[in-house]
C-alpha cells in the first residue's frame, strides 16, 4: 500500500482551500477502500480563516483531521496543492505540484524552475498551462485537472433563505483583494461603479455583493461596508441601484440558493484575470446568465453564445502589485472594456430571457463535465497507476 501525502491549505477558507478539499475528498476516498494510506499536512493561506467544525463538508474537515500527523520520513507519493515556489521535492518519491498558478500573461522565472524539479504538475485551466508554457523552458508535464462545482448545484429542492427587496440583481462574488481599485484582481469596485451608472434610474435593479477582504469577521464586514458605503456616495447619484451586501462564510446550500433564487438575475465579474474562477463555474453549472471579462481561466469552461463576454485590453500592472512572487514586473492583466459593459449589462437587462434561457442549456455540459464524479474520474486515470 503506497504511503500518500496532501499538503495545502485544506481547511482555510480561501479559493486554495477549495481546490484542496477537492483533491483530498478524492483521496480520503481511496483511503477509505484500503487502496493507500493517507497522511493530510494543513498549511496556512494569507490570513484566512480555517474551518473547524468536523462535519462541515459532509464531513470531510473530520476526516481531514483525523488523517493529520507529522512525518519524518520520506513517503511515497505526494500532492502539493500551493504556488510552485512552495513545494517541497523532499516530500515523497514522486511529487505532484498543484497550483492555479497565475492570473497574469506571465509566471515568475522562478516558478518555471519549481516546476521542473516536480515529477508532474496539475493546473485547472488550459489558460494556466499555456502561461506557464510560454513563460519558459518546461520539462515537467502538465495535465489540466479542472475542479469542480458543489455538488449542492445538483439538488433539485433547496430552501432559499435570501429575500431581496429588488426584483432584477446582478450578483458581484468575490473576495477583495485591495483597498485600490486598480489594483484589486476581482475589479469589484469598478464592477459596482459601472451597473450603478447603467441603472442610476431603475428602482428594480439592485446588486447582491458577496464579497470580504480575506476573513468573516464582524471587523471585516466593518470595513468592508465602510469602503463600500464611500464608493456608493460617489458613483451612485440617488437611491438606486440598491445595494445587498453578503458578508461571512455561506454553506454549500446557501451558495447553490443564492445562484438560484428567482431574483438574482445574472453574475457579473469583471475581472482582470482568473486561474479558474471556481464562482463562476458554480454559476454556470447553476443556469444563471453570466457577464465576464473574456479572458483567463474562466474561458476554458464559459464558451458559446450562452455567456455574455466583456472586451478588454491587456494592460501591465502597476507598480504596487508586483510582489516578485505571483505579480511580476511587466505582467499583464486584462482591463474590461467600459464600453463594452455597458452594452453588455443594457442588453442584458433588456432581453433577460434571451440569455437565461441560453444559459439553461449551456448549464447541461457544465454539470456533466465538472460535476465532482467527472473530476475525480480524470484523477483517476492521471494517478491511478503511481497510487
Amino acid at each position: 500500500m503506497k504511503k500518500v501525502v496532501i499538503r495545502g491549505p485544506l481547511i482555510t477558507q480561501s479559493g486554495y482551500g477549495v481546490h484542496s478539499r477537492q483533491v483530498a475528498r478524492w483521496l480520503v476516498e481511496q483511503s477509505k477502500a484500503k487502496k493507500i494510506d493517507l497522511t493530510c499536512q494543513c498549511l496556512n493561506w494569507g490570513s484566512t480563516q480555517w474551518k473547524l467544525n468536523e462535519n462541515a463538508d459532509d464531513g470531510l474537515i473530520g476526516e481531514i483531521m483525523r488523517h493529520s500527523k507529522n512525518v519524518n520520513h520520506k513517503l511515497d507519493v505526494s500532492f502539493q496543492i500551493q504556488l510552485p515556489n512552495e513545494w517541497d521535492t523532499n516530500l515523497a518519491s514522486f511529487n505532484v505540484g498543484i497550483t492555479a498558478g497565475v492570473e497574469t500573461d506571465v509566471c515568475n522565472p522562478a516558478w518555471i524552475d519549481a516546476i521542473n524539479k516536480m515529477d508532474v504538475v496539475v493546473v485547472p485551466s488550459e489558460f494556466t498551462k499555456k502561461t506557464f508554457m510560454t513563460s519558459g523552458q518546461i520539462t515537467t508535464p502538465i495535465k489540466v485537472i479542472p475542479e469542480s462545482f458543489i455538488d449542492e448545484i445538483s439538488l433539485e429542492d433547496i430552501e432559499d433563505p435570501f429575500d431581496f427587496s429588488t426584483s432584477f440583481n446582478f450578483l458581484i462574488f468575490g473576495q477583495l483583494t485591495s483597498n485600490n481599485p486598480e489594483d484589486d484582481r476581482k475589479n469589484i469596485f469598478n464592477t459596482v461603479k459601472i451597473i450603478c451608472e447603467n441603472f442610476k434610474n431603475d428602482d428594480d435593479v439592485g446588486i447582491v455583493l458577496k464579497t470580504n477582504s480575506g476573513r468573516g469577521t464582524k471587523i471585516d464586514r466593518l470595513n468592508i461596508r465602510r469602503q463600500f458605503e464611500s464608493l456608493v456616495g460617489q458613483v451612485r447619484n440617488g437611491p438606486f441601484p440598491k445595494i445587498n451586501l453578503l458578508h461571512g462564510d455561506l454553506s454549500p446550500k446557501e451558495v447553490a440558493a443564492l445562484y438560484r433564487n428567482e431574483k438574482i438575475k445574472c453574475l457579473v465579474s469583471m475581472t482582470r484575470g482568473e486561474g479558474y474562477g471556481l464562482p463562476l463555474l458554480e454559476a454556470a453549472a447553476s443556469g444563471l446568465p453570466i457577464i465576464a471579462t473574456g479572458w483567463s481561466g474562466h474561458t476554458d469552461f464559459l464558451k458559446g453564445d450562452g455567456y455574455q463576454k466583456i472586451k478588454y485590453d491587456l494592460r501591465k500592472i502597476s507598480n504596487s502589485k508586483v510582489d516578485n512572487n505571483i505579480f511580476v514586473p511587466g505582467a499583464k492583466w486584462a482591463e474590461p472594456n467600459h464600453k463594452s459593459a455597458l452594452e453588455a449589462l443594457t442588453k442584458f437587462r433588456k432581453y433577460p430571457s434571451m440569455y437565461e434561457k441560453r444559459a439553461k442549456s449551456a448549464s447541461l455540459k457544465i454539470k456533466k463535465d465538472y460535476c465532482f464524479e467527472s473530476i475525480k474520474n480524470l484523477y483517476n486515470s492521471a494517478f491511478g497507476e503511481i497510487l
